[in-house]
């Protein structure tokens, strides 16, 4: 089995549930406040920011993270647009945790990041999807991304951009022991951030409606 069908696999049942925490669900549904919203948002920035960090500090890793990949900028200026910063929302503690365990990772086992980094690029299919109902509403215009850059930068580049990182993972002759490292990082930070969606409060009442799950890169071939 491919490295990322094994990935795939083993988060199947995390993935499936972060997709029904009310936060995911807000989002979906065209109901999430802006504050809401922007306190995730900024949770997401500390994460980036740690998966950015550590995988430039490794020399080992360093190469999978290209530009177009790189996303602390790109949720600065959308939360400039909703009328915060970073720092507007503090830490979460299930933020902490993974920003403290991708140190550890950083330092002792770098290949888990391409781990992580496979679980934030497979999750920009699923922006494709979120981006119109959370314009609505943010109340953002048809047609203007300020304030959706997380969810349409490099939009048209995205499943060339997440199959060539797919191919490039697959292809590559690890040792054993940095695929362990790879699977090991990325399922471990799919619970984590499943863990951290499922805390991320959301003020208003979700409506009892039917809810489509997105389908993300991590359930395509």
């Amino acid at each position: 089995m491919s490295t990322i069908n094994r990935i795939r696999s083993a988060i199947a049942e995390s993935h499936d549930s972060i997709e029904k925490t009310p936060f995911s669900i807000a989002m979906m549904g065209d109901f999430i406040s802006a504050s809401d919203y922007a306190r995730g948002l900024a949770q997401l920035w500390r994460i980036h920011w740690a998966l950015e960090t550590g995988m430039r500090s490794s020399e080992t890793v360093a190469d999978f993270l290209k530009d177009e990949m790189c996303r602390t900028e790109t949720i600065k200026r959308d939360l400039r647009s909703l009328k915060f910063c970073t720092h507007s929302f503090p830490a979460m503690s299930q933020t902490e945790a993974i920003v403290k365990q991708m140190g550890t990772w950083t330092k002792h086992s770098p290949h888990a990041l391409i781990g992580c980094l496979y679980i934030l690029e497979g999750s920009r299919m699923g922006s494709l999807v979120i981006a119109r109902p959370l314009s609505k509403a943010l109340g953002i215009p048809a047609g203007e991304i300020a304030g959706l850059e997380y969810h349409v930068e490099g939009a048209a580049g995205t499943p060339a951009r997440v199959r060539a990182l797919k191919e490039r993972i697959d292809s590559t002759s690890f040792a054993i022991s940095e695929t362990l490292q790879i699977v090991d990082g990325a399922v471990q930070f799919m619970s984590m951030l499943h863990d951290l969606y499922a805390a991320i409060p959301v003020s208003l009442t979700i409506p009892a409606c039917h809810f489509e799950p997105i389908v993300s890169d991590c359930q395509r071939v």
